[in-house]
């Protein structure tokens, strides 16, 4: 894959990385940021793996993370 959609709904990550894995517990960054903004990203990635997953490491708010939608594309 080499594209990641993220739309973000009023509790959206300000900071966030994209994780890929193969086996489901040994995870590699393949995007990260600490200035997360809500709203739609469309990121840019190189990965491969089964498994890919969004791991939250700042809130923006108090309620935690949601998203809209978690889009994984090869384009």
């Amino acid at each position: 894959f080499n594209h990641v959609r993220l739309a973000w709904e009023s509790a959206y990550a300000t900071g966030y990385q994209i994780q890929t894995s193969n086996d489901g517990s040994s995870w590699t960054n393949v995007y990260a940021t600490t200035s997360g903004d809500g709203g739609l990203d469309e990121l840019t990635v190189s990965g491969t793996g089964r498994y890919v997953r969004v791991n939250g490491t700042a809130r923006a708010t108090s309620y935690g993370y949601s998203l809209w939608e978690f889009g994984v594309y090869r384009r």
